[in-house]
């Protein structure tokens, strides 16, 4: 599942190496965050002063407030996260705890983006290094599908227009976007493919 996260609240209990990592995920897709540790690193500490980040330098106590959309608990103190956890689960927080996966009501996959595509890889935490690999495979093979994914937006909405009911759109995409086909693409000739479907689109728009 995809999460849009623009204005989403996301409080950090924690600052260290893990915290940032994830921290700059819920940045990137615009989530307001906020910070409470001591201590943080020096990304952290800067992403503070530029203002893309609040950050509440002291200890957690009763005081934080947990109402939030997301918490991070990336703190060294077990039991602190847990009950943590807990209590913000009750004000309806969705919880990740970097000390205890199996008490995550959401996870951060590996991911890799090629051109538009973007991949989230999850291995269970079974091998990092498999992670890496699968991530390493993605990039390479999927190289020339980015590359031909602009024209390919242009031909749906061209057929989005020529063929009215959603059932038609599908028969077509069926017809003539098959496994073949994406084989021929990731080998690198889009051009054979694209060739094909504008034979098709034109056909279309003769016959209408």
């Amino acid at each position: 599942m995809a999460l849009r996260l623009t204005g989403q609240r996301c409080l950090v209990i924690g600052g260290g190496a893990v915290a940032e990592r994830r921290i700059g995920l819920f940045l990137k897709e615009g989530a307001k965050v906020t910070v409470v540790s001591p201590e943080v690193t020096v990304k952290i500490a800067e992403w503070a002063a530029d203002n893309q980040l609040v950050w509440q330098k002291a200890a957690y106590d009763e005081s934080v407030d947990l109402a939030a959309d997301f918490v991070l608990l990336a703190t060294s103190d077990s039991e602190l996260n847990a009950m943590c956890a807990k209590k913000a689960r009750a004000l309806g927080a969705l919880v990740n705890r970097a000390d205890d996966r199996s008490d995550c009501d959401f996870t951060f996959p590996a991911t890799v983006t090629v051109g538009d595509l973007e991949f989230a890889i999850f291995t269970g935490r079974v091998s990092p290094r498999l992670s890496r690999l699968i991530k390493k495979d993605l990039a390479n093979r999927y190289g020339a599908v980015a590359e031909m994914l602009p024209a390919l937006r242009e031909m749906r909405k061209t057929v989005r227009e020529l063929l009215t009911t959603p059932a038609e759109r599908e028969e077509f995409w069926q017809k003539h976007l098959g496994q073949k086909e994406l084989i021929k693409i990731i080998e690198g000739d889009w051009k054979c493919v694209e060739d094909i479907l504008s034979d098709e689109i034109n056909r279309i728009r003769f016959k209408s």
